[in-house]
């Protein structure tokens, strides 16, 4: 297979995916519910709570950076943005974004308020609160990763061990 190291998909990634579909979908989607299976039981959340905490953490880091850019330009190596503060996200731009209705999101966020995990800002908005990651969502997120990286070798030795004409 032709791939360099920093860019870990073949060149002719098409046809191998529409040979080994299968066994590639299964293993990612094996990752997938895992990973939903995961937050609800280690982290004791609901799936549209993790995901109203998750985008609010995002947006309130990094409101402008487009999909694909480098998170490193605006970020340091400790995940913070670089001389920068939150920037708050009102309930209407988090349901747009999540796609839940209104009353679920503002219902979602009083829950995860209650936990410490966000807070009211001054100007009506929301920001995620550092202080609510703790040690759990910390070894969550070690364990994830490293969950990730083993299901990405996976699929990466199925791209390379599907038979292509060439």
């Amino acid at each position: 297979m032709d791939y360099s190291k920093n860019n870990l998909i073949p060149a002719d990634f098409d046809e191998r995916y529409q040979r080994a579909f299968g066994l590639l979908a299964f293993t990612v989607n094996r990752h997938v519910v895992d990973h939903m299976r995961r937050i609800c039981v280690e982290l004791s959340l609901d799936p549209e709570t993790a995901q109203i905490w998750g985008t609010l953490a995002h947006m309130n880091l990094l409101p402008n950076l487009a999909l694909g850019a480098n998170p490193m330009e605006i970020l340091d190596e400790l995940g913070r943005r670089k001389n920068l503060a939150l920037t708050s996200v009102r309930l209407t731009e988090l349901t747009q974004v999540t796609g839940l209705p209104r009353e679920t999101v503002r219902r979602k966020l009083e829950r995860l308020q209650a936990l410490g995990k966000v807070e009211r800002a001054e100007e009506s908005g929301w920001l995620y609160c550092s202080a609510g990651v703790t040690e759990l969502e910390v070894e969550f997120t070690r364990k994830t990763v490293l969950q990730l990286l083993q299901t990405a070798q996976a699929l990466l030795t199925i791209l390379e061990m599907v038979d292509v004409e060439t």
